[in-house]
């Protein structure tokens, strides 16, 4: 279950008194070091039954603002809750909203902003609890589930834990957000669009690198696929 906004706990009158379960407030806008950063704004209602993850947003900009947005995923929330048949009793192991226990989409308060972050936790081989997070602010959606799930797997790999393969979490992961995650991609490829394409490698640069693989140490290849990797992920996720 998603925690109430801070922003909507202050809220008073009808709307504080029917609650803010099950609603997320959503503030993501550019900032001088990421200016391209598209902003969104909105309240995201969530809900889980019997395994199953039901989500949907509600622009500002598309319910005549933020009060208006908040109504509207009120209304929906309501409707949906009413039509859901009452959630398990048995306990869930640990809280997620992502579906991947230890990895979570959570609101943090910095002064009067309160802005979202990725944020896992896992046990270390010491058996103390430790926890990280990733702004999506930063990073965008995406990117920082991506972050998340690879930071997981190393950290309960290294634990000796079971731990699913990152693709898989990373997968898992989007579900909830999908609509968000749409959006972010479709700008993203906008985005790439309107870059200059950088010229294709001449023959004469793939045969040097081809040569230079034959006499590569074992660590000068590791090296270089480590690097290949870091350009994919600045690639899928610039």
């Amino acid at each position: 279950m998603a925690s109430p906004s801070p922003s909507a706990e202050r809220s008073s009158g009808p709307r504080a008194e029917r609650g803010m379960h099950h609603i997320t407030r959503i503030d993501i806008a550019p900032t001088d070091r990421y200016p391209r950063r598209h902003s969104t704004h909105g309240w995201q209602v969530r809900a889980r039954r019997s395994g199953e993850r039901l989500t949907k947003f509600f622009a500002d900009a598309k319910h005549g603002g933020r009060d208006g947005a908040m109504e509207a995923a009120i209304v929906y929330r309501d409707r949906l809750l009413a039509m859901l048949p009452e959630p398990a009793a048995t306990p869930r192991k640990a809280w997620s909203n992502t579906g991947v226990v230890g990895l979570s989409v959570r609101e943090k308060t910095a002064g009067a902003d309160a802005k979202l972050y990725v944020h896992l936790n896992w046990i270390a081989s010491d058996g103390t609890r430790k926890a990280s997070s990733y702004s999506v602010e930063k990073w965008g959606l995406r990117r920082a589930l991506w972050n998340g799930c690879l930071r997981l797997y190393k950290e309960k790999t290294d634990a000796g834990a079971p731990v699913e393969e990152p693709h898989v979490m990373f997968a898992r992961s989007q579900e909830p957000f999908q609509q968000l995650i749409d959006a972010e991609i479709a700008r993203e490829q906008a985005a790439e669009a309107a870059e200059p394409k950088a010229a294709a490698p001449t023959h004469h640069e793939r045969r040097t690198e081809a040569n230079l693989d034959a006499f590569e140490s074992v660590e000068a290849k590791l090296a270089r696929e480590e690097e290949a990797i870091r350009k994919i992920e600045s690639a899928l996720f610039k």
